[in-house]
């Protein structure tokens, strides 16, 4: 979203007194993985790159709380929601971190090379590098933050 006070503003127009909104944002900054490598890191940068390009905001969960408050909200929280991944917890490697996370990285690729953020030498070894968190001995580490507030 270009214009996210906008957009909080248009929301909180049409609650009603006392109402409250639930807003619940990721942060790919946030994205911690085990093995570690800058391959890796690279990839998840041009995610966040190619999602600024095209106007979004992908680290915009760590900035809810000054968003509403510019929207003129009250009684504001904000809460970090960790998602953690490991073998222990095969659904959340499966669903999280390959069918989701993985899979959104990977989904900018086309655009990472056409921006030239990247080498596709570079590109491939960072996603293989990354799918290493999603097998055995791998972890991976999200957060996304859940705002709410009051009008």
């Amino acid at each position: 979203m270009k214009e996210p006070v906008k957009a909080l503003s248009n929301l909180k127009r049409v609650l009603k007194k006392g109402g409250s909104i639930t807003v619940i944002e990721g942060d790919h900054e946030t994205s911690l993985f085990w093995p570690y490598s800058d391959y890796a890191m690279k990839t998840i940068k041009c995610l966040i790159e190619v999602q600024k390009r095209l106007g979004g905001d992908s680290l915009i969960g760590r900035r809810l709380y000054p968003l509403f408050q510019e929207a003129g909200f009250n009684e504001i929280r904000v809460i970090p929601r960790p998602v953690y991944a490991d073998e222990g917890r095969p659904g959340m490697v499966e669903g999280f971190t390959k069918k989701t996370y993985i899979a959104m990285v990977e989904g900018v690729k086309k655009q990472a090379l056409d921006l030239d953020l990247i080498g596709e030498k570079d590109w491939d070894k960072g996603i293989k590098e990354l799918k290493r968190s999603a097998k055995p001995g791998g972890i991976f580490y999200y957060t996304f933050f859940k705002g709410i507030a009051v009008k």
